[in-house]
């Protein structure tokens, strides 16, 4: 991946006048780490969610106007407008890409195991996330979970089966569930389950792929 730069400016404006910064296409800033203490700086709302979007939790290289070189940044905190959803502040950490940092690398589940093809399962995800420990440059836009091989009506895949490069650590707990199947019941059964269990209703859980409707299923049998 080429390395994703992001150009920004020294700010001068800060607290709530920056809503005027915002209505002007720009986004208020602020680097911390290394050697400095915090710098507030501002950059085009394009470019910054444009970079953000590149890097995908990688590194961001940071160019200051008036400073020689750029800085290696993480992005630590994205502000969005509740309503609208709109960028409103980034807080950009800059970090020694010769020493370990912990980052959040979202998980992206790949391929279809069999019982969802026949129409005999839910493939249910239950993490989205996991927490790394690794050199900035070694940071993962996404890690691959192939589901495919959840042959079992109750298989899941856990964070202790994820094969990662020996140069990155997974912090979070490798007992931690990723996905699971959960067989189709019948509307009487799975009701009478999740009254015994009490088990959330389906609005409260992520199904992530669904098996064939039942007259898909009846067509090709036939």
């Amino acid at each position: 991946m080429d390395q994703v730069e992001l150009v920004a400016q020294p700010r001068s404006v800060t607290g709530k006048k920056v809503k005027r910064l915002r209505r002007q296409g720009i986004i208020p800033l602020v680097v911390y780490g290394g050697n400095t203490a915090p710098i507030n700086i501002q950059a085009a709302e394009l470019d910054t969610r444009r970079a953000l979007a590149q890097a995908g939790g990688q590194l961001v290289a940071l160019r200051i106007k008036g400073e020689d070189k750029p800085r290696m940044t993480l992005a630590r905190d994205l502000q969005r407008d509740v309503i609208s959803g709109a960028l409103l502040h980034v807080d950009l950490h800059e970090v020694d890409v010769t020493q370990r940092v912990e980052a959040e690398v979202s998980l992206a589940l790949v391929g279809q195991p069999p019982p969802v093809a026949r129409g005999e399962a839910l493939l249910i995800r239950v993490l989205n996330t996991v927490e790394v420990a690794c050199l900035p440059t070694d940071i993962m836009q996404s890690i691959e979970v192939d589901v495919s091989g959840l042959a079992g009506l109750d298989d899941a895949v856990y964070v202790k089966d994820l094969t990662l490069s020996q140069n990155v650590e997974v912090l979070t707990n490798g007992e931690e569930m990723i996905a699971k199947l959960e067989p189709i019941l019948a509307e009487e059964e799975e009701e009478e389950e999740e009254e015994a269990l009490g088990i959330p209703g389906a609005a409260e859980v992520e199904i992530v792929q669904r098996g064939k409707p039942e007259e898909e299923q009846e067509q090709t049998r036939r």
